[in-house]
């Protein structure tokens, strides 16, 4: 297109040039012949044989120069052309690989205009989607692992009850009723990673009481803590105010985060829950903090700036049953900024973790009533 304009322009460039020329060239002969006649020589012919050559060189000369300026316009064109449309061609191809599932095309860009930012742009991107895909992979395995051993265990103590090998007992019933909690967890967590996904994590916030959530859950996992001779205890600050949330997905965050704290954490370690107002931010923002702390093995330097990420499993996570999937720690940190709070750890290897987040305060919302301390 911009070649195309380029050559009309010349060509009629070319052919107002041609007409001016002859135009003025024609007066300039009329004032000549007037002038003759005034000094009493005869009219002549206006446009004689040198008059009529010299016109026809001017001619020549501008159609010559009008055609070199088309084809060096033409030449330009393509090269420019062809210099801009190649890589776009390389990328639109690499694009169809991409679409086709081939994630090992890359394109090649030496340039750092607008084509070469775009090329590097799209290798950032594919290189993205690779190591999503292989995550991806490595989740699928890792959930058959996560899934399988509980499962393994309900089927073989359900099969030894059905033949009367195994007893039904109280503490029987208690390990099957921890293996299905250990699902139960795994499933929701999955479920609530594709709603984050898939843009339709749904929140239903409501004023309610952090730390009375926090007491509930803390006594839901005493039978765990108490089989893994871990001691756990809970802080509650007195007079503390509601905050809205939603009570289901909050629960979930302090679960997986406890639940992590168990799974890393050995006999005789300790892990302490707190529920208090958080001093360090903006009085104006004001917010609720909940740690929680534990003295077991740490996290490695290397995994702590990932330990949130997506699918991320750091070397402990490997030697670990459960909750070694990477998507607790996700989770919690999705549903925790979904609040619009903050999550945030800090740990030193074989000294312990501690992870905290912070939930906003509504300022027109009344104390709550106090909660006694209470340590388990």
């Amino acid at each position: 297109m911009a070649a195309a304009t380029a050559v009309i322009g010349i060509i009629v460039a070319a052919v107002l040039i041609h007409n001016a020329a002859t135009t003025d060239f024609g007066q300039y002969l009329q004032q000549v012949a007037g002038m003759g006649r005034m000094m009493g020589g005869g009219a002549g012919n206006m446009m004689g044989v040198n008059e009529t050559a010299y016109l026809n060189s001017i001619s020549k000369s501008l159609w010559t120069a009008g055609i070199i300026a088309v084809v060096l316009a033409v030449l330009t064109a393509i090269y420019f052309s062809r210099r801009i449309t190649s890589p776009l061609r390389r990328l639109s191809a690499a694009a169809g690989k991409v679409a086709q599932g081939d994630l090992s095309c890359r394109v090649q860009s030496g340039s750092s205009d607008e084509v070469g930012v775009l090329s590097n742009t799209f290798n950032c991107m594919v290189d993205s989607l690779n190591e999503n895909q292989t995550a991806r992979r490595k989740l699928m395995g890792d959930l058959a692992h996560e899934m399988s051993t509980p499962l393994s265990v309900i089927q073989s103590n359900l099969e030894g009850m059905l033949d009367g090998v195994v007893d039904a007992s109280p503490e029987t019933i208690s390990s099957l009723h921890h293996e299905s909690l250990v699902l139960s967890r795994l499933v929701k967590d999955l479920r609530t990673l594709s709603q984050v996904e898939a843009g339709r994590l749904n929140l239903l916030p409501a004023p309610a009481n952090l730390g009375e959530l926090a007491s509930s859950i803390v006594t839901a996992s005493e039978p765990e803590a108490k089989r893994k001779r871990i001691s756990l205890s809970l802080e509650i600050q007195p007079n503390l105010p509601e905050v809205l949330m939603d009570p289901d997905r909050i629960s979930q965050v302090i679960t997986n985060l406890l639940s992590n704290s168990l799974q890393y954490s050995s006999e005789g370690d300790a892990i302490r829950i707190s529920v208090t107002e958080n001093k360090a931010g903006n009085p104006e923002n004001r917010s609720l903090l909940v740690t929680v702390g534990d003295s077991g093995q740490g996290i490695a330097e290397e995994d702590l700036p990932h330990i949130f990420d997506r699918y991320y499993r750091g070397v402990q996570s490997k030697e670990k049953r459960a909750g070694g999937s990477g998507i607790g720690l996700t989770v919690v940190k999705e549903l925790v900024e979904a609040h619009r709070g903050k999550v945030w750890v800090e740990s030193v290897q074989g000294k312990g973790s501690k992870f905290f987040f912070t939930l906003p305060l509504p300022p027109s919302l009344p104390p709550s009533s106090p909660l006694r301390v209470g340590v388990r």
